[in-house]
């Protein structure tokens, strides 16, 4: 495990935050070529005196190594039991396939607008088949209350329809610029996400392959235009 300072400059009126990456990684004993064997690594970045949000990292990252959050997360599983364990199912079905198993995580910070905090958390898990799955999420952190920010704290209490009214249209105008067909349209409804940050643009909603479109066009994004946002985002955000 190898450690690297990484001091954060952070935007102006925010509380100082400082970092330093941790990078691990595991292979599958005994094996050589190293590029042909089964692999895991996680890189992370660790904040300063922030043990809270070093954990709900450290936990976001574990559900999307895990089944990409179809299993249950136990709290006291450690990065390297979940390597370790992927490693011995690789190895299981080395018999019966030549696919390079590989994992890797990623935890880092995007931005920083006064005390929220948004970190990036990626994954990939690849364990044969047609292709791996990625799976990127983000976690949004209020440095000054020292907790998680969902995207229900930040809508207005009422406005939640107008809320979704306004992702919807956001949609169609991605499918617009998709030159999408009445077939796809159909195929591909427009679906809600919990996964959003804030952009000098507007609020930008997340969602993963196989959502709003094939694995082909990967994960989507729509963005609510930040002239849009008065009447249903909280002042405060």
């Amino acid at each position: 495990m190898n450690l690297t300072a990484c001091e954060k400059r952070e935007t102006a009126g925010a509380s100082p935050l400082a970092s330093q990456m941790e990078a691990m990684e595991w292979r599958a004993p005994d094996c050589e070529p190293a590029e042909d064997c089964t692999s895991v690594t996680v890189s992370r970045e660790v904040f300063t005196d922030r043990p809270a949000l070093n954990e709900a990292v450290r936990l976001q990252l574990l559900e999307q190594l895990q089944g990409n959050g179809e299993s249950p997360v136990v709290a006291d599983t450690s990065l390297a039991q979940v390597a370790q364990a992927f490693i011995d199912d690789a190895a299981k079905v080395a018999d019966i396939s030549s696919a390079r198993w590989q994992m890797a995580g990623d935890a880092k910070k995007l931005s920083q607008r006064d005390n929220l905090l948004t970190v990036e958390i990626s994954s990939y898990v690849y364990s044969g088949g047609a292709h791996g799955m990625p799976v990127t999420r983000w976690l949004n952190w209020d440095l000054s209350q020292n907790k998680r920010v969902a995207l229900e704290d930040v809508i207005k209490s009422g406005a939640e329809k107008k809320f979704w009214s306004l992702a919807q249209a956001a949609h169609q105008q991605w499918l617009d610029t998709q030159n999408a067909r009445e077939d796809f349209r159909e195929n591909w409804p427009f679906a809600r996400s919990e996964d959003f940050r804030f952009t000098d643009k507007g609020l930008l909603l997340r969602y993963g392959v196989y959502t709003l479109g094939p694995y082909s066009m990967g994960e989507v994004e729509l963005l609510i235009p930040e002239e849009q946002l008065g009447e249903v985002v909280r002042e405060h955000f």
